[in-house]
């Protein structure tokens, strides 16, 4: 490890009340009572565009305070319904305005749209069961009131109709009686270039409202939908409905067992782009749930990128408290819902992830980051800290250790971000190994302190740590006192380089022209700080190649390569330091070379004779009758000759002589064998060699043929 010149860094952030100031002074992170309201962080410039937030579109025309407020969250995608009855209020009557001016407003505080195509007119209606039934307890109950939306924009309604499956919904996407697929294409093509990601429905599996139809049905909306969107925009993104799951964790696998019979499917993605799923209130579900739809879903389709469109936690305290329910939190324990599930999500490759919501609105539940445009919760600040210090990894571990749990982003713009918490009802202590002398301790409300890493000797090694005291889970079920949803208050560790640069790396030179099929190649790295960690080396087969993976995240400085003769390979590397930046590929080889494995063989063979005793001696002799001595071991000269290489053709004509020589091409690292057989002899000799480039010579005055053994079944013959 390389460690530079320490250095402090400390800032303070105005939250109110001195309360960063107690935080700041406190080498421990204690439970502190929570204020009345807080001050937010600076806006949040510089993030990774994962954060998004659900219906921060309120208030109308043009009166959107959570817009501003979500923008300086972090939030770069709002997620809001655009309801079929508001926008096609009677058969091709269209009525985009109010639509027209909510993107707009979206779009020009920088906010793009996940845009949900839901709920039936009742003109296009086949039945329904209504909407607003209330759910199981993992979902929020009242969270979602489309009536008034709808009654905003002057829409005369009939709830019932609206979960009902669509008319025509099983004819072609673009027949004119298909009033599914032509709301879709028409609402896409209005908004091609300013909206991209489409959502087909929005909790399908619920069964509590939202949707009437079977898994079939679904499948067959979202079929039609996806087809219409790509007709509208080839380049937009289309969302499998949202997942509510609990209520029926089989919906969404009987939907794609259809689709996997589709023989259109494969050509269209298994119509959709992405998978949305929504977990609440339970910080794990956000990395074991996700992980076990993925796993799921790969029995059916192949692998499609998952969102997290739905996640939060209802608050029961505060100024303004929600109703206590089995899975609700205090504020505090919902800020640290918000950072520990946001940090379970991208160790479980979730691209996007949605808080639902931006604020309180008309729920009974409380989920909002605010209660509205005056009234910010500890969430607010929470997800600022998220998608500050948690964004742009190069890779992402996650360690559970006992009760504790560390989620570790790699190479981010800040270099190593660890963030760890405790999932027991007891105060811990971690330990964290040290890549750098310094490290920047942050907690949720984003107050930071320079810490120095301490020493530990074990025996003759010396290595660094970090020890942190992670304060007990409190967040626990009402049905079940024991079973804690939520850990304690995060801690997030920043180790960062300073400067914050990737290592440089180089594969060292080779000869021009290389002459054995085996040779070695080595490469270095250099780091400002850390150090450099792991290596990855790539090659490719001529100058116009594809590159390919050789060696990936080794820590290995040399490696043995095998390539054909003739073949020029060329080779790069990149390095990572300990704090996980990683250099890009650089954009030409390193290196180079050339294998020449072609050398010549001159073979000659004088005599071949009858080798009996297999001693490779011509011997065995014999007194004749005048007293003379002579041989045993007859001289062959009827002897079948063939050269042969690996594979088993011949290299040279094949003869029958008595003597045998010849000049051949080979390749080094080939095995090539001489075949010699007469009537009753025969002898196979193996040859290979080390390097191209040589004249090889292999000179037999005399070669034994040894005898051949024959076995013989005895013949049994059997009465009839």
């Amino acid at each position: 490890m390389k460690w530079m010149a320490r250095h402090t860094i400390i800032s303070l952030l105005v939250l109110g009340f001195a309360l960063g100031l107690a935080f700041l002074l406190g080498l421990a992170q204690p439970v502190v009572a929570e204020p009345v309201s807080i001050t937010p962080l600076l806006p949040v410039e510089n993030t990774d565009g994962r954060a998004g937030a659900c219906y921060s579109n309120y208030y109308e025309h043009g009166n959107r305070p959570f817009l501003p407020l979500v923008r300086a969250a972090g939030v770069r995608h709002d997620r809001i319904d655009f309801i079929w009855p508001v926008v096609e209020p009677g058969n091709d009557s269209w009525n985009f305005a109010p639509y027209d001016e909510l993107v707009a407003d979206e779009l020009a505080e920088g906010v793009d749209l996940v845009a949900i195509l839901q709920w039936t007119p009742e003109w296009a209606a086949v039945g329904g069961q209504g909407v607003g039934i209330a759910g199981p307890p993992q979902r929020p109950l009242g969270w979602y009131a489309p009536t008034l939306h709808a009654q905003a924009s002057g829409v005369p309604l009939t709830p019932s109709a609206w979960s009902s499956v669509p008319a025509g919904l099983y004819l072609s996407w673009d027949d004119s009686d298909n009033h599914w697929g032509d709301f879709v294409f028409q609402t896409v093509s209005r908004y091609n270039g300013t909206v991209s990601v489409w959502e087909i429905w929005n909790e399908p599996d619920g069964n509590w409202g939202m949707w009437d139809g079977s898994a079939t049905d679904y499948a067959q909306l979202l079929k039609v939908g996806y087809q219409a969107v790509k007709a509208a925009n080839p380049d937009a993104t289309v969302l499998f409905g949202g997942l509510m799951y609990w209520a029926d964790p089989t919906f969404f696998e009987d939907v794609l067992g259809v689709l996997n019979k589709d023989p259109h499917a494969p050509d269209n993605n298994y119509f959709f782009d992405v998978m949305s799923v929504h977990f609440y209130s339970r910080s794990s579900d956000a990395y074991d749930m996700v992980n076990h739809i993925r796993n799921r879903m790969s029995l059916y389709v192949p692998e499609h990128p998952i969102w997290l469109t739905e996640t939060g936690v209802p608050v029961y305290d505060g100024a303004y408290p929600g109703v206590r329910t089995e899975y609700s939190a205090t504020e505090a324990e919902a800020a640290a819902y918000l950072i520990q599930s946001y940090a379970n999500a991208i160790a479980a490759d979730v691209n996007r992830y949605h808080w639902f919501r931006a604020h309180d609105g008309d729920m009974g539940e409380h989920f909002g980051l605010t209660h509205d445009e005056n009234y910010l919760r500890p969430t607010y600040v929470a997800y600022q800290v998220a998608t500050t210090y948690l964004i742009s990894p190069t890779f992402v571990t996650r360690a559970p250790t006992g009760a504790h749990l560390s989620v570790t982003l790699w190479g981010t713009p800040r270099g190593k971000v660890s963030v760890l918490w405790n999932e027991s009802p007891a105060t811990g202590v971690y330990t964290l190994p040290a890549v750098m002398p310094t490290a920047i301790f942050v907690d949720r409300w984003g107050v930071t302190r320079t810490v120095t890493a301490t020493n530990v000797l074990t025996g003759t090694a010396e290595y660094y740590v970090y020890t942190a005291t992670l304060p007990a889970a409190t967040a626990n079920l009402v049905s079940n006192p024991n079973d804690y949803i939520i850990g304690g208050d995060p801690l997030i560790v920043v180790e960062t380089e300073t400067p914050n640069e990737p290592p440089t790396s180089t594969v060292h030179l080779l000869p021009e022209v290389v002459y054995s099929p085996t040779f070695t190649v080595t490469w270095e790295g250099q780091d400002n700080q850390s150090g450099v960690w792991l290596y990855d080396v790539q090659v490719r087969d001529g100058a116009e190649g594809e590159w390919s993976d050789w060696w990936h995240s080794t820590s290995a400085t040399s490696g043995q390569f095998s390539g054909q003769h003739g073949h020029t390979y060329h080779f790069r590397s990149r390095a990572m330091d300990c704090v996980g930046n990683r250099a890009p590929w650089p954009g030409m080889a390193q290196t180079h070379t050339t294998l020449n494995l072609s050398g010549t063989l001159h073979l000659r063979i004088g005599a071949f004779f009858a080798d009996e005793n297999r001693n490779g001696i011509w011997d065995r002799l014999i007194t004749g009758t005048n007293g003379s001595l002579l041989t045993e071991e007859i001289t062959l000269t009827e002897v079948t000759l063939s050269f042969r290489d690996w594979a088993g053709y011949d290299v040279v004509s094949p003869t029958v002589c008595s003597a045998w020589e010849f000049t051949t091409t080979v390749y080094a690292g080939q095995t090539y064998q001489l075949w010699a057989t007469s009537a009753n002899h025969e002898r196979i000799l193996s040859f290979t060699w080390p390097r191209g480039g040589e004249l090889y010579t292999r000179t037999y005055e005399a070669l034994g043929l040894w005898p051949v053994m024959r076995t013989y079944l005895p013949l049994v013959l059997r009465r009839g």
